[in-house]
């Protein structure tokens, strides 16, 4: 039964570590976004583009770095917590094996 509950913890750190990328990423689109602005990037029209983008995404986009960084801490805090059950799990079936119950 215990080989079928398995959590991939090799998988769980790929995923932490690309989140922590992301937010990285949005760290660095807010930090654009508090700037006083993008000029001289090409056209008028590119420029206006970049402003209005600006404008619109700036909450958004640390919104969206919060609540990166808020999956970012449930995903560990599961991680760790699937790590005790495992291991907690482990130690009972070794104990239960030792006294002669189970398989």
């Amino acid at each position: 039964m215990a080989d079928r509950l398995k959590v991939d913890g090799t998988e769980l750190d790929r995923f932490l570590k690309d989140l922590k990328k992301a937010q990285q990423s949005f760290a660095a689109v807010q930090k654009v976004l508090r700037d006083p602005g993008v000029t001289g990037l090409g056209t008028d029209e590119l420029d206006t583009a970049c402003d209005r983008f600006q404008e619109d995404w700036h909450y958004g986009a640390k919104e969206i770095g919060a609540q990166i960084g808020e999956l970012t801490d449930i995903t560990k805090k599961a991680k760790d917590d699937f790590h005790e059950v495992d291991v907690a799990l482990e130690r009972a079936l070794e104990k239960a094996r030792s006294r002669g119950g189970g398989t």
